[in-house]
């Protein structure tokens, strides 16, 4: 008799990283259960029409499996984008606005469905799974540091972070103290709503059956031993969930990484929506032109016609944006380019001898998985606490002093290119994220630490019951 069959829907939060992630998760699932079908409900993302472009080509190019389908839901007609407020604010009513959209379509299935499998801020769709009787988790796309500080949020509820200044603020999932200017910067205003979702999201927590977490045990030991101290839903670390066989057609930088020598580039690259204002795009030229190492640079500049996406169109013009001559003086040893790269492919490049990155999770685990040592230059959201984890804790990049309030936030060249020359001269972090780049090819194979949590995962979602 045939094994009955385990219905999942992912609803992964509309945008290329948690979309991508979200496959890799779903494919893998797959792949360790032939008894595992998965529908992903598909929510229109906010920004402009560049973003919902590249969404749709990246789900037409997946190559087609019986088991994972798509299912595109429509833009809420109840919900009005107020762009002044901030984006965690958004993204949650955004969310909560589909569940309607949402329950409908999970109503449309022919079958049954044994779970939901949620993002971060999507937590009021928990009440949703409630309603229809089934089990809710959370695919949590960041690090497990940070899921330690979302489940203790509820106990600081109502704290002016800022309090913290002196002391730093402890956090259960990190041996060093926190400087409050690392959190989100919404954490950081006790009157903003953004401030009072991520409390909400951290209390909703403690209703879900599991937390599935793209990290891997021995990159992050001490947050895994304090998380599995912690009265909390049971966690799966089963990463690192990244595509790294991934092709696409010859890029242009690759054809230049091909002529340089091994180890020898810094990789500049801050995320589909990292980008920098005009003064700090020329105080990176400066530093990147006195420290002289060979660099190949991903600039976007501020394009607030695309709302949430600020990259510059493909090939767009950077007069303006760069010292005068610039490109000219370093054409021999530089190049700078603007628009989509290739990020895997590069990294994957024995010519990248290392990664200045804005911090993002995928962007992290991309980086040790291809053992190329990074420098932390955080952007935005969580970025800055999963800098500090990387830098302090797990010691797999260099980190930065990053003026978050005075000067308009911008990075002064001295800086940037002390950054640079430690990143490209310093053995010390390229000895440890070769250490443990081999212990990330290790975890997913038989016997290693993900591959058991996959295992655990897929049993709990194979006899899940409402609790």
């Amino acid at each position: 008799m045939e094994a009955e069959k385990v219905n999942l829907v992912f609803l992964p939060c509309p945008g290329m990283g948690h979309l991508v992630s979200t496959v890799e998760m779903t494919q893998l699932l797959c792949s360790r259960s032939p008894r595992i079908s998965i529908t992903i409900l598909n929510m229109c993302p906010i920004g402009g029409p560049s973003i919902t472009s590249s969404i749709s080509s990246y789900i037409s190019s997946l190559p087609t499996s019986p088991n994972i389908t798509f299912i595109d839901l429509p833009f809420p007609s109840d919900f009005h984008f107020d762009p002044t407020q901030k984006g965690e604010t958004i993204i949650s009513l955004y969310i909560q606005s589909h569940k309607p959209l949402i329950k409908q379509s999970i109503q449309n299935l022919n079958h049954p469905i044994s779970a939901i499998i949620m993002d971060l801020f999507s937590t009021t769709l928990i009440d949703l799974a409630d309603d229809l009787g089934v089990p809710a988790y959370v695919f949590f796309t960041s690090g497990a540091s940070f899921l330690g500080l979302m489940l203790h949020l509820p106990s600081f509820d109502g704290t002016d972070f800022m309090d913290f200044m002196e002391d730093g603020l402890a956090v259960p999932t990190l041996p060093v103290k926190l400087d409050p200017l690392a959190l989100p910067s919404p954490m950081l205003d006790r009157t903003n709503d953004a401030y009072k979702w991520y409390m909400y999201h951290g209390r909703r927590f403690k209703d879900l059956r599991g937390v599935i977490v793209n990290s891997f045990v021995e990159l992050e030991s001490y947050a895994s031993n304090s998380l599995s101290e912690a009265r909390a839903p049971p966690v799966f670390m089963v990463g690192p969930i990244t595509d790294v066989n991934s092709r696409q057609k010859k890029h242009k930088c690759i054809e230049w990484l091909d002529r340089q020598p091994e180890n020898s580039v810094v990789f500049l690259c801050f995320g589909s929506m990292g980008a920098v204002s005009t003064e700090q795009a020329m105080e990176i030229a400066r530093a990147l032109e006195g420290c002289g190492h060979r660099f190949l640079w991903v600039l976007r500049a501020h394009d607030k016609a695309e709302g949430f996406g600020f990259a510059l169109e493909e090939d767009a013009e950077m007069e303006g944006l760069l010292p005068e001559g610039f490109v000219e003086r370093t054409g021999e040893w530089g190049l700078v380019l603007n628009g989509w790269v290739p990020q895997k492919e590069i990294l994957a490049h024995s010519a990248t001898g290392g990664f200045v990155t804005h911090c993002g999770w995928n962007s992290i685990l991309e980086g040790v998985w291809f053992e190329v040592p990074m420098m932390a230059w955080p952007m935005y959201a969580e970025q800055r606490f999963n800098a500090v984890e990387v830098s302090e804790v797990v010691r797999v990049a260099v980190g930065m002093e990053l003026d978050y309030g005075g000067n308009g936030g911008v990075v002064k060249a001295e800086e940037v290119e002390r950054g640079v020359r430690c990143l490209m001269e310093d053995g010390r972090v390229r000895e440890r994220i070769g250490e443990m780049s081999g212990v990330s090819r290790r975890v997913g194979v038989d016997g290693g630490s993900s591959f058991d949590e996959v295992g655990k995962l897929v049993e709990d979602l194979c006899n899940c019951r409402k609790r």
